[in-house]
């Protein structure tokens, strides 16, 4: 009976035992599942942080200008070495032609002239590359009425 009571007594803490450790690495595991979880999560903000330093940065505008047929912005300056820039105006038909240039601000050089199109709303966008922390501004030239103007810059990281 004795031998009886032992091997009982040997199973149960054989069981006993082999439960505790069958249950400690579930326990382990319990707090590392919502780590794991959140790894990917981790990795998505980080892919959403570096998706928000990249592409276009608005650097100034969008400013309008009164009905005029020159105008020469402020100087804006950009954080790359690619900058764009957009304007348009509105003619009621009337046949205006509008252009835009970039020009470093130092000493008035043209780094960029765009073509000329239609004052019909739709922006005009003219792509220069630069040198990042110098300034620039744009000429915006009319051909025909005086017509508000719109304009914005842009830099792309």
């Amino acid at each position: 009976m004795t031998v009886r009571k032992s091997l009982a007594l040997a199973t149960a803490t054989v069981a006993l035992g082999s439960g505790l450790a069958l249950a400690a690495p579930a326990a382990q595991a319990a707090p590392s599942a919502p780590a794991a979880q959140s790894a990917p999560g981790a990795a998505a903000a980080r892919t959403e942080a570096s998706a928000a330093k990249a592409g276009w940065h608005l650097i100034w505008g969008p400013k309008s200008h009164k009905p005029t047929k020159y105008w020469a912005t402020p100087d804006f300056a950009p954080r790359s070495r690619t900058l764009g820039v957009n304007a348009r105006c509105w003619n009621g038909g009337d046949g205006t032609k509008y252009k835009i240039d970039v020009v470093r601000t130092r000493d008035k050089k043209v780094v960029k002239k765009g073509g000329w199109g239609y004052c019909n709303g739709g922006w005009m966008t003219v792509k220069a590359s630069t040198s990042s922390g110098t300034a620039y501004y744009m000429r915006i030239y009319l051909k025909g009425k005086a017509h508000t103007v719109e304009a914005k810059a842009y830099y792309y990281r």
